[in-house]
């Protein structure tokens, strides 16, 4: 173990001859080095696990900010016993080291660094050293423990690029390559002693860079910019968040505006969640019915009487096939207003409406309001109670309210539970969640209407769809509350045909299934909506015949495109105050800026 410390050593002294920058141009992966990754721990790869770091020395600001993109990493303090004590064998503790400028004592510091890991055996440990440092001093360093630490990194260089690319490549998001040669002196000091480096790929995260990283000149997404303003100019919506990610890289991540048209509104910042409306029915359901497919535990092809018998009955929906519902071929109506039945002289029914929760009337609907628990019950039967049409192409969101009912007969679970626990918390992402207040800082929920009509009050972390909301805010059509980079994750899983982050959820042939034309003169998929057989429709005209998305009521629009590896995400609250406000629509302003990211592309 002395060799792999005095191996260090060296790398500091001697690393000039070797020492390179990360270019914007290229990924350049000398500053980083991977000495020792016992069981193969980096990169992380399934996050449904705490993971908590510690800093010795220098708190290094730029790479806790960027685990934290990834997953929640709080900094603890190292004097938090208490913490330490509870953590489980499956944690994961990030320690680094990174002495100040001038430290005559920094080789002590490093000591404690090292005796410190002694003191937690019953976690996976990765330590990472920050810096070249010339006051370290072998007899303070030879013989300290390492065996207690899973994987072991060095990083060259302390500046807050250097630290970002080090919790990119910890959490998968880059590559690291080793150099092949070793320098004369290091050879020299290790003699027969040879020490591997490390080298592993990206699990498939996206990776925040420039955009000159892909070949595209920054100023090409100027553009965007301009058509957001004018959008918040213009009264489109109040703000809105943006996101272009291109071959697996984040090139463009802004937000711009304000969450109201208030005075002293907050701010729009790129982890405030939005409602997505009908995004969720690919973000949240139809995922679900891959994920479904893949472990054989559903079939597209099946009908809905052989899941939901109890609830078809004899009824002509007992027949539907999911394939047919799924891509709006069954001739469903396109929705039903549940809620007006629910309303008596204009005010809530008081029959079937309390303020405060209690057994019976559990479901919360919104602030204050919680309806009956059995309502549910009435209004699947209100659905089953209505004529099918002629098995052609209208888009339906009751063709959602079944599909949920699908699979938590399927799973024993709701459909809220499972896809957190089963899909979103192993990807990692923690700004994705149905009923966003039970999980986020209301300050960080972007409102909707102000609902003059139903709720009487402004929407303000519940969902915005009446149907949604009668549910309990969790369904199968809408419900979602996101910022773009989590919903970029999701769409990037679709391009990478299930696999994220060592991570299987479905496989290429099932993406394929469902993202592809499903009936003639009918251009959706299975959940998905695709472009016009003669271009563009939700997306921009330049978008591929093999691209796939959804828009959102709320005034969103997620969009991912395999021909060159494409995600456009788009979200805004065009719905506020009032939901009749349709210039995001007049004023092409989605797929505007989508347009924008394909001529920087040269389509």
């Amino acid at each position: 173990m002395k060799y792999t410390l005095l191996f260090v050593l060296f790398i500091w002294c001697l690393l000039p001859f070797a020492n390179a920058q990360i270019s914007n141009k290229s990924e350049n992966d000398s500053l980083l080095y991977i000495f020792q990754n016992n069981d193969d721990l980096l990169p992380l790869d399934k996050l449904n696990r705490t993971v908590f770091r510690t800093a010795y020395g220098m708190n290094p600001s730029g790479f806790g900010d960027m685990l934290n993109r990834f997953t929640h990493v709080p900094l603890i303090s190292r004097d938090s016993s208490d913490f330490f004590k509870s953590r489980k064998p499956n944690d994961v503790h990030i320690v680094s080291f990174m002495a100040p400028e001038n430290d005559s004592i920094a080789s002590l510091a490093l000591k404690n660094f090292f005796q410190s890991l002694q003191k937690l055996p019953n976690e996976k440990v990765i330590a990472i050293i920050f810096g070249i440092k010339k006051y370290y001093n072998p007899d303070h360093i030879m013989g300290l423990p390492f065996s207690n630490c899973t994987s072991i990194l060095y990083c060259n260089d302390t500046t807050s690029h250097a630290q970002q690319e080090a919790a990119q490549l910890i959490m998968g998001a880059r590559k690291n390559s080793p150099p092949k040669t070793i320098s004369p002196g290091i050879k020299y000091i290790l003699g027969f002693k040879q020490i591997e480096q490390k080298e592993i790929e990206t699990n498939g995260r996206l990776r925040y860079a420039n955009a000159s990283s892909v070949g595209i000149n920054e100023e090409s997404f100027k553009d965007i910019d301009s058509i957001a303003l004018n959008g918040i100019s213009e009264g489109a919506f109040p703000g809105c968040q943006v996101l272009v990610s291109i071959k697996g890289n984040i090139v463009y991540q802004k937000s711009f505006g304000h969450h109201t048209y208030e005075s002293g509104a907050n701010e729009v910042n790129n982890d405030d969640v939005y409602d997505i409306a009908s995004i969720t029915k690919i973000a949240g359901s139809t995922l679900l019915a891959m994920y479904l497919e893949h472990f054989n535990l559903f079939n597209v092809d099946d009908s809905l009487g052989k899941y939901i018998p109890e609830l078809t009955g004899n009824t002509g929906y007992q027949k539907i096939i999911i394939r047919e519902m799924m891509a709006h071929q069954a001739g469903l109506k396109s929705w039903i207003p549940f809620y007006i039945k629910t309303l008596k002289d204009g005010e809530l029914n008081p029959e079937i409406y309390r303020k405060k929760q209690d057994s019976l009337y559990s479901i919360e609907v919104a602030e204050n309001i919680f309806i009956h628990q059995d309502y549910t019950n009435y209004m699947y039967d209100k659905i089953l109670s209505t004529s099918l049409g002629p098995k052609k192409y209208k888009y339906s969101d009751l063709c959602y309210y079944f599909t949920q009912k699908v699979f938590e007969s399927i799973l024993d679970e709701g459909q809220e539970a499972f896809l957190h626990r089963a899909i979103y918390e192993p990807m990692g992402l923690q700004n994705i969640r149905y009923n966003p207040l039970r999980h986020f800082n209301k300050e960080r929920i972007v409102p909707t209407e102000h609902d003059h009509k139903f709720r009487k009050q402004l929407i303000h972390g519940y969902v915005h769809d009446p149907g949604a909301a009668m549910l309990g805010g969790a369904g199968g059509h809408a419900g979602i509350f996101s910022n773009t980079a989590d919903l970029a994750s999701i769409m990037q899983l679709f391009l990478k045909n299930g696999s994220y982050a060592g991570n299987t959820f479905f496989t290429e042939l099932i993406r394929k299934k469902f993202t592809k034309k499903q009936f003639e003169n009918n251009r959706r998929a299975i959940g998905f909506d695709r472009p016009r057989e003669n271009g563009g429709g939700t997306c921009d005209k330049l978008a591929s015949q093999i691209s796939f998305g959804h828009s959102g009521f709320t005034g969103a629009l997620a969009w991912a495109d395999p021909k060159d590896e494409v995600i456009f995400i788009f979200l805004s609250n065009r719905v506020h105050p009032d939901q009749e406000n349709w210039k995001i629509r007049d004023m092409n302003i989605r797929t505007d800026m989508q347009h924008v990211v394909y001529k920087a592309l040269n389509r």
